[in-house]
């Protein structure tokens, strides 16, 4: 047998990459349709893949005048994406059923760019925190047309383990406690002035300080014992089921919470804007409580006076 010369030894590494770099993509191309272009119209895919597309749900070359399409843009934290998408997708498909136009998800990697899409309309309508819309709205040209809420009002909370002997806020110092995201008005900035306000400095009363990027995660570093307390808002702890609840105490929450806000482009409002608007307010009683993420479903038109008073006390602020 014959010793393999460099040539042959070269071909066989080109080969082998080859077939890696083939693979990595069509893997890629798989992740990427499965979890960024969800749209419902789709055929001939398995049901694992159902809603999925080869495309994206936009084409940016369109006049968005003219798009057979209506898209809704979100920021999603990551572990909660593809729950996400199942969920949120059916119940937008009915919202905008009357308009004659179809439903797509895009989602963007966070708030700014959300505001960009709606800003250059690459989307139609976007969604994103109370807090966001407000530092946002100053150099932006949009304005909110929904205003989520909860009931019972949307709170922040700090939780700890069922069993802990911590019974308040007083009762946490030396913890190690996780946030949410230092951007978030229920995960951070509300639960740091809730301290503030009885003399305490959150950097120095906690012994870390960790942010999980998501509430669900935060959940779930609790039980594993990564924190020793965390920060929730109040509605997605009502969310999770009556076991996971059962595991947990509330040891103090603030005053209600403001929800997040749907908006559009202020300077090129669509005629079916106000139709939209109409039917997510309309399709409330059609979403239970406890279904994840029904708060996208609890909307109001966006009360501006409560707008200014929160930015007149958190504008300065993260």
């Amino acid at each position: 047998m014959r010793a393999k010369s460099a040539s042959d030894k070269n071909s066989v590494f080109i080969g082998v990459a080859f077939i890696l770099i083939a693979a990595i993509v069509g893997v890629g191309g798989i992740l990427w349709k499965n979890f960024v272009e969800y749209t419902s119209n789709s055929s001939g895919l398995p049901d694992v893949f159902s809603g999925i597309t080869s495309r994206p749900p936009y084409d940016p070359t369109v006049n968005p005048d003219e798009r057979d399409q209506i898209i809704f843009t979100f920021t999603i934290p990551r572990g909660d994406l593809v729950k996400f998408l199942e969920i949120m997708q059916p119940h937008l498909d009915e919202i905008v059923k009357k308009t004659g136009k179809t439903a797509h998800i895009d989602i963007s990697t966070n708030e700014l760019e959300v505001v960009s899409k709606v800003e250059r309309r690459i989307a139609d309508f976007g969604s994103i925190s109370t807090m966001g819309y407000l530092l946002l709205r100053k150099n932006k040209p949009i304005t909110a047309v929904l205003e989520r809420f909860s009931d019972p009002p949307k709170r922040s909370i700090f939780v700890v383990k069922k069993d802990d002997p911590a019974s308040s806020l007083a009762d946490l110092r030396g913890y190690r406690i996780a946030y949410r995201s230092n951007d978030s008005l229920p995960g951070y900035m509300i639960p740091t002035r809730e301290l503030k306000k009885l003399g305490y400095e959150h950097s120095t009363f906690f012994k870390q300080e960790f942010f999980s990027e998501n509430f669900s995660d935060s959940i779930l570093g609790l039980q594993n014992d990564q924190y020793d307390c965390i920060v929730l808002a109040s509605n997605f702890f009502l969310e999770q089921s009556e076991s996971v609840r059962k595991t947990m105490k509330i040891i103090h929450e603030s005053q209600p919470v403001p929800g997040g806000v749907y908006f559009v482009n202020s300077h090129h409002r669509s005629s079916y804007e106000q139709i939209l608007v109409g039917n997510f307010i309309k399709y409330l009683p059609k979403v239970s409580d406890s279904e994840m993420f029904s708060g996208m479903f609890k909307v109001k038109q966006p009360d501006e006076n409560s707008f200014e008073l929160l930015e007149k006390e958190y504008g300065g602020e993260p």
